[in-house]
């Protein structure tokens, strides 16, 4: 007959029992984000051949490439550590890593929050004034999150070691990281207010044409997106156990840079399908390249008319004259 199990064994195994579940719905959760990016990736990439690499290199075009290249090989790094694919790692990799995954994360995020910026700031037709302002908010936003992710991380890197029993590098997290998530949420709602303060505009004088209807349906979307991650990271950093620390980390960096490169995507499908005014509008087609390729041809000018604004008219068969020679 087995002797009977103590209440304080019982606890650990029951403990032990919860933990190896909470590991195995994180690894779940990274490899799924990471099918998505992927998945993305292949349903994208005829666009992004026509649209990124036939084009003049440019700093969106710059940022696409970094964002869209080098996430999906963190991630791979990522899921080789935390996936327990392995039966040894060192510990001064895992302490490598530890740092050097954070810095991208936060390269990352700060690509496609510029980005988002660089949309906003075509929309209001890059004023003076909006720039400065989106940069002083852009350099607090990163600042500020950089310092909070470093000083709590700097504080538990002593916690970094290889774990035998999951086969992952694991460590602590303090219970005040949560807050790096804040900046970000600022920022970007600061973002969506001004495009909202622009799509009212625009849409009581009228104006509509593919590439403002691409800015605002995107811009949107990618609002709903990242606050939506932001909230889940740290709902589970602030409430979850530790065990759960890379529940939504690792999905989220799948996620938000997949929506980023949509958004650069779909504004350049949507270049040829626009026209715009002669006259000056309230929004700067060179701002966020939003002019059409160099590629198309003026024929195609022939055959669509369209304006801002219903007192401005685009002749038949005519060029509009910020479009350069074919």
């Amino acid at each position: 007959m087995a002797a009977p199990t103590s209440p304080a064994l019982a606890r650990a195994l029951h403990d032990l029992e919860v933990a190896m579940l909470h590991v195995f719905a994180s690894k779940c959760l990274a490899i799924a984000g990471f099918c998505v990016l992927c998945y993305d990736h292949s349903l994208t990439f005829s666009d992004e051949v026509e649209s990124i690499w036939r084009q003049n290199r440019s700093l969106v075009s710059i940022l696409f490439i970094l964002i869209r290249y080098v996430t999906p090989l963190v991630l791979i790094v990522d899921i080789y550590d935390k996936g327990g694919l392995t039966h040894y790692i060192p510990n001064s990799f895992c302490l490598g890593w530890y740092y050097g995954e954070t810095a991208w994360n936060l390269c990352a995020f700060a690509l496609i929050h510029g980005l988002v910026a660089l949309r906003v700031r075509a929309i209001w037709g890059r004023p003076r004034w909006l720039s400065a302002t989106l940069s002083v908010l852009f350099a607090v936003y990163f600042v500020t999150t950089a310092v909070i992710a470093y000083k709590y991380q700097i504080e538990f890197g002593y916690t970094v070691a290889y774990n035998q029993l999951f086969h992952v590098c694991f460590a602590q997290i303090s219970p005040h990281i949560w807050a790096c998530w804040l900046p970000a949420l600022v920022f970007e709602s600061f973002l969506f207010i001004l495009t909202l303060i622009k799509a009212i505009e625009h849409s009581r004088k009228k104006i509509n044409t593919p590439v403002l209807y691409v800015l605002y349906r995107d811009g949107i979307v990618y609002f709903i997106v990242i606050c939506c991650c932001s909230i889940f990271n740290m709902m589970v950093w602030l409430l979850a156990p530790p065990t759960l620390v890379a529940l939504s980390k690792y999905f989220v960096l799948s996620i938000v840079p997949a929506m980023g490169s949509r958004l650069v995507l779909n504004l350049r499908s949507s270049r040829s399908d626009d026209i715009m005014p002669t006259g000056r509008s309230t929004a700067d087609e060179n701002a966020y390249e939003m002019h059409p390729s160099k590629g198309l041809s003026q024929k195609s000018y022939g055959n669509k008319v369209g304006s801002f604004s219903p007192k401005v008219e685009v002749e038949h068969r005519s060029c509009p004259p910020w479009i350069e020679p074919a």
